[in-house]
């Protein structure tokens, strides 16, 4: 490839005259001799294609000649020879006088076209085409493997980089390049589709020396892309569009990356902090890196998931801090610090971070019975999988509160079985009540809905065993008052009440007998006396009341 000339547009060159527009003009013969349109190669702009045929009886075109004009002026008269199916292309490609050819300079020639057959007739169409004889424009591409050429490898210290190469102008006829002076050339870098948060395209211009050279201004670079070269022109001497591309080229910088976290376990939605340093080299002694991007997350180890990624940046130290939400996955066992960007390189720090599942109570049941025992019931699942089966027991307490809002304490706690929770505890006359599980590393802390219990509380007044001492195997007649505590104490009536005996040094009470209070709460029982011990009236309560209390009244049985 040889380059002959620089193709400036401020080079003098002959204009181009107008395109007649008048319309063919036909001989006689025209019904029989036809001429098509003449139409230019684009890849060889040396050479044109026309159809010529004749209608006459046995009769086949003899002669098929083509006058190139510049405007009035006739340049070039050229036989055309057949290319097949009826389609004529002169039978030499055109060229420039300076290459050998007819034609004097670049530009668009009118075509007339003439034929004859073997029988006589003849017809010329004046204007039959235009031969587009100019510059086809192309990148040389002086790059590696045949792409634009690029200014330099781009690294930590120099995020620039510039497109540089050549416009060339192929000449019709000969197949010579010029360079092409004095355009512009479009330059376009994207960034790879595996960017995160990608950059817009981002699009830089540079104009073409004598040589047809041309670099862009620097292209800021933040990740791996690729660059597209575009030109295009319409005029007397050049005429088409170039494409180029080409690729990023980035080289990485290798640092030492040393972190800590301030939690091993977080719940869903909970900060984890992450700090560190990144220093050059792979060691913790190297220089300090400033401007670096750290990516911190949480994830799994040996899984590759990566959740709630944040972005920091290391100061003038070399120093980061951050902190990232904490996200339940299916395999959460770690936070991360992975060095981000492009022009870095260095191992990810990782470690021990547990994230459970959220929780939640399902069904709780929550009651308190007439003894003052509360117990309750609920199923403990993860809120968002129900299926999945929880592989640890999970503790559950069951809570008090005496205004539902502050100082909730634990009256009883319990280990779930088969997901179930059943804690009890003693509780009180009145006061609000709920089950809390505390966080473990594989459910998170959660709460009940909050309940609202009571009961009426009730006593014995006047528990007493008479006569006393007694014989043995006398009657023992003992009386009380069953009242009932709305604001003050009342007389309960009408309600049944047992009468129960100990004997001395035992541990177990003995039913004798049972009865009901009358409308003034008093009621009356009666036993055998047997043994020395005490004597109890109690009330059972129902679902409103407590059971009693009362204090037993002792007999000496003689």
């Amino acid at each position: 490839m040889r380059s002959k000339r620089t193709l400036a547009l401020v080079t003098a060159v002959a204009a181009v005259s107008a395109v007649l527009t008048a319309a063919p003009a036909f001989a006689d013969d025209a019904a029989t001799v036809g001429i098509g349109v003449a139409r230019t190669v684009d890849d060889q702009r040396g050479t044109f294609r026309v159809t010529a045929w004749t209608d006459a009886t046995g009769a086949a075109l003899s002669k098929v000649t083509a006058t190139l004009r510049d405007g009035d002026q006739t340049v070039a008269t050229t036989p055309l020879v057949g290319a097949g199916d009826g389609v004529y292309t002169p039978e030499a490609v055109l060229k420039l006088t300076e290459d050998g050819g007819p034609l004097p300079h670049l530009g668009r020639y009118a075509i007339d076209v003439t034929a004859e057959d073997d029988q006589g007739h003849t017809v010329t169409r004046d204007n039959a085409g235009t031969l587009d004889f100019t510059l086809r424009p192309a990148f040389q591409n002086t790059g590696d493997q045949g792409r634009l050429g690029i200014t330099r490898t781009a690294d930590w210290d120099n995020r620039g980089q510039a497109v540089t190469d050549k416009l060339i102008g192929i000449e019709p006829g000969s197949g010579d390049t010029v360079p092409i002076e004095g355009r512009t050339v479009t330059v376009t870098r994207t960034y790879d589709s595996s960017m995160p948060d990608r950059k817009a395209d981002a699009t830089l211009s540079a104009a073409t020396d004598a040589q047809g050279a041309f670099t862009t201004p620097d292209f800021a670079l933040d990740w791996y892309g690729s660059y597209r070269a575009g030109f295009s022109a319409d005029d007397s001497q050049v005429h088409g569009t170039a494409d180029g591309y080409t690729y990023t080229e980035l080289q990485r910088t290798t640092v030492y990356v040393t972190a800590t976290a301030d939690r091993t376990r977080a719940e869903p939605g909970q900060k984890v902090t992450v700090s560190g340093t990144v220093r050059t080299g792979t060691g913790t002694t190297g220089a300090p890196v400033a401007g670096a991007q750290v990516v911190l997350s949480g994830g799994s180890i040996g899984y590759g998931d990566r959740i709630g990624d944040v972005t920091v940046t290391t100061d003038a130290t070399g120093h980061f801090t951050g902190a990232f939400t904490a996200t339940p996955g299916s395999y959460n066992s770690a936070w991360y610090a992975t060095l981000g960007g492009t022009f870095l390189s260095g191992e990810p720090v990782s470690g021990t971070l547990v994230v459970p599942q959220d929780s939640v109570y399902l069904a709780p049941r929550i009651s308190l019975a007439s003894d003052g025992r509360v117990t309750a019931t609920a199923r403990l699942v993860r809120t968002y999988d129900r299926v999945g089966a929880i592989y640890q027991d999970q503790t559950t307490h069951l809570e008090y509160s005496k205004d539902g809002k502050t100082g909730w304490k634990s009256i009883g706690s319990a280990k779930t079985t088969y997901e179930t929770a059943k804690p009890s505890g003693w509780g009180y006359t009145t006061g609000y009540y709920r089950l809390h599980h505390p966080t473990s590393d594989e459910l998170a802390q959660s709460y009940s809905s909050v309940v609202h219990l009571s009961r009426v509380s009730t006593r014995v007044e006047g528990n007493n065993a008479a006569p006393e001492p007694v014989k043995k195997g006398a009657k023992v007649t003992v009386t009380g008052t069953l009242k009932e505590y709305k604001s003050g104490w009342k007389a309960l009536g009408g309600r049944s009440v047992r009468l129960y005996f100990q004997a001395k040094g035992s541990k177990t009470w003995t039913y004798i007998t049972a009865g009901k209070t009358d409308s003034k709460g008093r009621a009356k029982l009666t036993g055998k006396a047997a043994k020395d011990g005490v004597w109890l009236l109690q009330y059972f309560g129902d679902s409103v009341h407590f059971d009693s209390y009362a204090t037993a009244d002792y007999v000496d049985v003689r």
